[in-house]
């Protein structure tokens, strides 16, 4: 692991001690995927309120995927429940059956939230997922961007118990040490869905710097981003801090 630049990531983030005592961060999302026409699901995804805890692979989706409903990401379980608290629908996608070697053709409401589940969970908590013992951290080959900016890489490997993308990434960081790109392949649509996701519009919270727009674009075989073609776009509007404890 290179941990001068990945103490550098942590610092300009917020420090590893101030997140340590985070419990959960609570979101207000829009997303627009015209990615998801592809699998019979709505482009549009608007007014969703997401509680992602930071210690573990749990997120909290209140009146989605549909209005009353409450859905819960854990890890490789996901659960819906109606507006009297009874579970709808539940799956676990850590069996073989729903660990195929073609995703689903048709996503039904349980694919959308395992989903969705993941991918807040993962940009809500990165960078600092990146200092877990169980994630493999290599320094990679710096990089000029398609806009000019000089950007450091360090190559990860996510362990099988992580939900993620894919177990193979790419994070880039900005000289200041601010997450700006991210490669990976979506897993979730296609083993060949090969994509690149840029985080902007950076706000500092309770002294957490937050990423409040990310874009997905498909990556080209040199690795280059089709800046042509937007697949994802999310939005964050509103975002809150719960402590574990109070800080002295």
């Amino acid at each position: 692991m290179d941990n001068q630049l990945l103490e550098r990531v942590i610092r300009a983030h917020g420090g590893k001690e101030r997140w340590q005592q985070v419990e959960s961060i609570q979101l207000s999302l829009n997303i627009f995927g015209p990615i998801l026409i592809t699998k019979f699901k709505s482009p549009w995804l608007s007014n969703i309120t997401a509680c992602i805890y930071t210690e573990k692979p749990y997120v909290s989706f209140h009146n989605f995927p549909e209005e009353g409903m409450t859905s819960i990401f854990d890890a490789y379980n996901v659960y819906i429940f109606d507006d009297n608290d009874q579970i709808t629908s539940e799956r676990d996608f850590s069996l073989k059956s729903n660990q195929r070697s073609k995703p689903r053709l048709q996503w039904d409401h349980l694919d959308l939230v395992y989903f969705l589940g993941i991918a807040v969970w993962n940009y809500s908590c990165s960078p600092f997922l990146l200092q877990n013992d169980k994630v493999e951290c290599h320094k990679g080959k710096a990089i000029i961007d398609v806009d000019g900016s000089h950007l450091d890489a360090l190559n990860v490997t996510f362990p099988s118990s992580m939900p993620c993308q894919s177990k193979q990434q790419v994070f880039y960081f900005s000289d200041k040490g601010l997450l700006r790109r991210n490669d990976y392949i979506g897993k979730a649509f296609s083993p060949v869905s090969i994509g690149t996701s840029y985080y902007h519009q950076y706000e500092t919270v309770d002294g957490f710097a937050f990423p409040t727009r990310r874009t997905l674009f498909p990556r080209l075989w040199n690795g280059r981003a089709l800046k042509q073609i937007k697949v994802m776009d999310g939005f964050i509007n509103d975002i809150s801090i719960n402590w574990r404890a109070a800080l002295t």
